[in-house]
């Protein structure tokens, strides 16, 4: 049993090679990653550590998980990040896409910025091109938004420009000092804000349009456009993966998908092992000091299988469907994976009963990842 358990592991790593060969980026993982100034990196950077930090230039895009990142180089791509704490001093020529407690913007980037994080803050060099969407506790933005200012706030402080609208909703819970727009502000058209107190604005602010103040909706339930957007966002994250399996790594998708197909109520009695065994594994072997490479390695593994088991399962839903609608022809995994992923992610986003299919969907995937990856380890 310890001796497929191993394999499966190997061939789930396996799994994913194909994709290092279809795509051009490096890798590097360590406590502490450092790019020197000097140093050019011409292709897309995978890292993760406890601090990272990119003096130097990175041709793609940095995709990085970490206690601190810090960013003082230049981005020609995205950055897509998720830490405590995030620093982007430097020049990035795409979006940011990032996650963090704190996250503090001083640079410039060229394109989008799209943050969830307790504290954000906008020092006054920072430059961004075109929108900002984020959600969290506090924002203070002092520095140059040339698009819209959009997002959910417990607490927003503008002292910068704003190029065109500001359209935010305020938390309910705080109400004294919530929307606060101080004197050095410029805002060059509406701002728009739902909240129950009113904002305070000093009357030196420059704001070209309207003042609008909504009031919140007292109607119980989950406001659409709040369950919307983050709706949309993981339905487009969801895509873009399953894409590359479709198109850089061919031979596994239909085959895990026909796996599951042949026996789901099996493929889902493996995934409801593997879901709670591993990481219970993984905690134990922590408790080892040899066995501390192999628990990060199945922590990892896991966390990975359990979104891509989602997947998989919504393009099996997609070609059933299909299939359905149209019994002579066999569907293209491309419209499968579309509209699979599409409608399984609108039924794990309904509230109170979203979590269950949710559940369900990765225990038929892992399950199907289970059978596909054994089935492959007899090869090794």
């Amino acid at each position: 049993m310890k001796n497929r358990f191993i394999k499966f592991i190997l061939a789930s790593v396996l799994l994913f090679l194909p994709f290092s060969a279809a795509q051009a980026f490096s890798i590097k993982a360590s406590e502490t990653v450092h790019i020197p100034e000097d140093e050019i990196i011409s292709e897309n950077l995978y890292v993760t550590g406890q601090i990272i930090t990119i003096d130097g230039e990175i041709a793609g895009d940095l995709i990085a998980i970490a206690q601190t990142i810090n960013v003082n180089g230049r981005i020609e791509g995205d950055i897509i990040g998720v830490a405590e704490e995030i620093t982007v001093n430097g020049q990035v020529n795409g979006n940011i896409r990032a996650i963090g407690a704190t996250i503090n913007l001083n640079g410039s980037v060229a394109r989008n910025v799209n943050i969830f994080s307790e504290t954000t803050i906008l020092g006054p060099n920072s430059k961004i091109g075109w929108d900002l969407t984020a959600a969290g506790n506090l924002l203070e933005s002092a520095g140059h938004i040339d698009g819209d200012l959009t997002g959910l706030f417990g607490r927003l402080l503008v002292s910068g420009e704003v190029g065109k609208n500001i359209k935010v909703k305020m938390s309910d819970n705080v109400l004294d000092g919530a929307l606060i727009i101080s004197p050095e502000a410029t805002i060059n058209d509406n701002l728009t804000y739902i909240s129950k107190a009113d904002a305070q604005i000093d009357e030196e602010a420059k704001i070209l349009g309207e003042i609008i103040k909504k009031i919140p909706s007292t109607q119980a339930g989950v406001n659409f456009f709040e369950w919307l957007w983050p709706t949309i966002y993981s339905i487009f994250g969801a895509l873009v993966v399953g894409l590359i399996f479709v198109f850089l790594i061919k031979e596994p998708a239909p085959k895990i998908i026909k796996k599951i197909k042949e026996n789901p109520l099996r493929s889902s009695l493996y995934g409801l092992i593997l879901m709670f065994t591993l990481p219970l594994i993984a905690i134990l072997l922590i408790f080892t000091l040899i066995g501390i490479p192999l628990s990060l390695i199945i922590f990892v593994v896991w966390l990975v299988c359990l979104y891509l088991a989602k997947i998989f399962t919504a393009i099996l839903i997609g070609d059933l469907i299909l299939k359905n609608i149209n019994k002579k022809n066999t569907p293209k995994l491309i419209w499968s994976l579309i509209l699979g992923v599409t409608l399984c992610w609108l039924l794990f986003a309904v509230p109170y009963v979203g979590w269950l299919f949710s559940l369900i969907s990765a225990w038929l995937g892992l399950g199907g990842i289970f059978v596909y990856a054994s089935n492959q380890s007899k090869h090794l």
